[in-house]
């Protein structure tokens, strides 16, 4: 398992990273989901090593070892991750998102556009500050984005702090999972409450400013995000191209992982 680290500090924002797979091959930068942190199960180092894939895992704010930092929009994430790219001496690199670090991983593209050459997308979240894309959820979810939206981020973070024991037992099978939701609660659910936040307002930018080639895996049968809101999603995207997950679960499978870094390292 990768050791995390600190960078930035001197006065600035402080975020937690690690690092997997081969240190000197082409960079990819994660964005773990709305459970997440850094810290990946190990089949992901072997298998960005054996790709040639130099992966780093960032944590937004309220996630790991990343203090909380208000935002205000998702667009508002290139601008914090130039200095740590640049820190990391990170120049072109490709991006990648599991579920709800999407709108992040298009962020970096379409705020980074020269440095990014790619976007790989696992269950992504759809672009869901859209009326339109959230209208193809189903109509229990609706009144959720309305709670997004509107309510004050006391009541969010007493949201998650609420459905914390359902997620515990959802993800049971999922050591790492459960070990960013017990961080989570360390920093008082401030995470997840700022990106329900965020998704559900504009981003600060539009899924068209995202030119780079982006390749989405989901599955029909995803019971958590919708395919009709995924293909809605990639109609928006200048050069998007959706791969059917043929298993039927939200969470990505060994079988999508090992497509994902196939292509990566065919894509070198």
């Amino acid at each position: 398992m990768a050791e995390r680290r600190l960078i930035g500090g001197g006065g600035g924002p402080t975020w937690g990273v690690a690092e997997y797979g081969d240190p000197s091959g082409h960079p990819l930068v994660l964005h773990h989901g709305l459970v997440g942190s850094a810290v990946l199960p190990d089949f992901w180092h072997e298998y960005a090593a054996a790709a040639g894939v130099r992966l780093i895992a960032v944590e937004r704010p309220g996630y790991g070892l990343t203090p909380p930092l208000e935002m205000t929009a998702v667009a508002e994430w290139s601008a914090l991750m130039r200095p740590v790219l640049d820190a990391l001496a990170v120049t072109e690199f490709d991006v990648a998102a599991i579920s709800a670090g999407a709108p992040y991983a298009y962020a970096l593209a379409a705020g980074l556009a020269p440095r990014v050459r790619r976007a790989w997308v696992l269950s992504g979240l759809p672009y869901v500050c859209d009326p339109a894309v959230r209208g193809c959820y189903p109509q229990p979810a609706q009144p959720v984005w309305e709670l997004y939206r509107s309510a004050p981020p006391d009541e969010m973070r007493a949201h998650f702090a609420a459905a914390a024991p359902r997620f515990a037992a959802a993800l049971a099978q999922f050591p790492t999972a459960l070990a960013a939701l017990a961080e989570m609660a360390g920093h008082e659910h401030h995470g997840p409450a700022r990106e329900a936040r965020l998704q559900v307002r504009p981003w600060g930018f539009v899924p068209g400013d995202v030119r780079q080639p982006a390749r989405l895996w989901h599955t029909p049968a995803d019971d958590l995000v919708p395919y009709r809101a995924v293909q809605a999603t990639a109609a928006l995207l200048p050069r998007a191209t959706i791969t059917d997950q043929y298993e039927p679960t939200h969470t990505p499978t060994d079988t999508t992982l090992r497509a994902l870094f196939d292509e990566l390292a065919a894509t070198r």
